[in-house]
């Protein structure tokens, strides 16, 4: 066995291992800096396995947790895409932690501020589990301590509206696990097995004999209501626009650029690893996710177009492209996972920076009226400049990340031959609707017509603007080297099965 064989298991116990050391601190920069080196060493692993995946003659493994060996046990398994996402997800943790440092040592109380790194730690620990797990029900027991710590980031800012949002996020989720539960339940009892190989080699020979179909489209049909639900797709996204719109910077950042894609991954590998391409088809549940996903990339914008609050029309947007990678999933298709893959990453660096940027917008005008914001993009360049780029790239404007993942989104619809001409039509819909309230709404920030007077003595946060830049920087780079990523995810999503 090799060393970067651990890193999967050292991914998922070095966060948990970390929230209770994290108890020891009391000051609010030494946890945060200690949290952000070990999303920083979390990084380099990821990055330092995939490195070893695509120069070994095996692209992927597995590994065996505890004595018994499948299909009893319990495993990992790691190939390119959990090395991809575990990468690009501690990346985008570090620079949400970083980026809104200053407002969560303002919005978190002092004595309290230790369980909020804690939940961090707890919430990273629960990511990197989703991504690499290989047992199903391990999938829902780490689903569940990520529900607890989202919601236990959620409602540090102590205000009543924070209060308000975690208890309907935890609600609605709790919900959504009931349904995942049962799912596993089900499973098991029609299989025999938890882990996620041995259950798809028995669901392949009992669709073959044409038995238990409708306990398995019942199975199905759970998983994906609990994703739906968890992950906030329309018409099971009204715990989001709370939670972002109340929550301190760095959990708004955290929530919708990180913690959505984790149920979304889980539900991936649940599809590929669990039923196949080939059952899913059969099952006639995948395509749910396809019509669903258009509903929410509509819905979502328009409902965007409506609001005043800047960080509710975000959350909204976050609504609406939930429901591209659901479209890309639906298309049940090699290249429409890849597709929906490269949107999760774009959309994750994406969301952080603009959650950011608005959060320091907000500190400037100090609200969050749109109206009252006019003119507060140029009393702060660099955020200005950092909710533009993510404007742009939602939009899908070319060079920004968000242009090559809605190119393959449209693209894996017209191979796919189903629903192409719908597909292509909300497509182009969903990104004229992302442009107008997009574009106004940077209007706005640059206009110099009615411009308020903004304190004098603003100063922007130096870790901070480090990871404006840094993810602008990201951003772009997702906008121009598209294809040898997209070729990466293509690869890697062909032998995830």
């Amino acid at each position: 066995m090799q060393l970067y064989h651990h890193f999967p298991f050292v991914m998922i116990m070095l966060p948990m291992v970390m929230s209770v050391l994290l108890l020891l601190f009391r000051n609010e920069m030494v946890l945060r800096n200690i949290t952000i080196l070990m999303q920083a060493i979390l990084a380099v692993l990821s990055f330092m396995l995939l490195s070893n995946l695509l120069h070994s003659p095996e692209e992927f493994f597995t590994y065996k947790m505890g004595y018994f060996p499948a299909p009893w046990g319990n495993e990992l398994r790691a190939g390119i895409i959990e090395a991809i996402m575990s990468g690009a997800f501690t990346v985008v943790l570090l620079f949400s932690i970083m980026g809104g440092g200053k407002d969560t040592a303002r919005d978190v109380k002092p004595e309290k501020v230790h369980y909020f790194y804690v939940m961090i730690s707890l919430l990273t620990s629960s990511l990197m589990a989703l991504i690499y797990t290989n047992d199903i029900f391990t999938g829902y027991v780490f689903m569940e301590i990520h529900m607890i710590a989202a919601s236990a980031i959620l409602i540090a800012k102590e205000s009543g509206d924070t209060v308000k949002a975690s208890i309907k996020y935890m609600c609605m989720s709790i919900v959504g696990s009931m349904f995942f539960l049962l799912s596993v339940a089900f499973l098991y009892g029609v299989t025999g097995h938890l882990l996620m190989e041995p259950a798809k080699t028995v669901i392949a020979v009992i669709v073959g004999a044409r038995q238990y179909l409708m306990p398995l489209v019942l199975t199905m049909t759970l998983f994906v209501i609990a994703t739906f639900i968890k992950s906030s797709l329309l018409p099971f996204h009204t715990w989001l626009p709370d939670a972002h719109g109340y929550a301190t910077t760095s959990v708004s950042a955290i929530l919708s650029g990180i913690v959505l894609k984790g149920y979304v991954i889980l539900i991936l590998k649940m599809i590929i690893r669990v039923y196949g391409t080939e059952v899913s088809a059969i099952l006639g549940v995948v395509p749910v996710m396809f019509w669903l996903g258009l509903m929410s990339m509509t819905m979502g914008s328009l409902i965007a177009l409506t609001q005043k609050d800047i960080k509710r029309m975000i959350a909204y947007s976050s609504v609406a492209h939930i429901g591209y990678i659901f479209m890309g999933i639906g298309l049940n298709t090699n290249f429409g996972f890849a597709a929906a893959g490269y949107h999760i990453l774009a959309h994750a660096f994406t969301k952080s920076m603009l959650f950011i940027a608005t959060g320091r917008l907000i500190n400037v005008a100090g609200t969050k009226n749109i109206p009252d914001l006019i003119g507060v993009a140029r009393k702060d360049k660099l955020a200005g400049a950092a909710f533009m780029a993510g404007a742009l790239s939602l939009i899908g404007i070319p060079l920004f990340a968000g242009f090559p993942s809605k190119f393959y989104l449209a693209t894996a619809a017209v191979r796919e031959g189903q629903g192409i001409w719908i597909a292509v039509i909300v497509l182009a819909l969903s990104t004229l609707l992302n442009a107008l309230y997009y574009v106004p709404t940077m209007q706005k920030f640059y206009s110099r017509d009615n411009a308020r007077e903004f304190p004098a003595d603003y100063a922007a946060d130096k870790s901070s603007s480090f990871s404006l830049v840094f993810l602008m920087i990201a951003n772009i780079f997702l906008g121009v080297f598209y294809i040898p990523i997209i070729s990466l995810l293509e690869r890697g999503f062909s032998m995830l099965g």
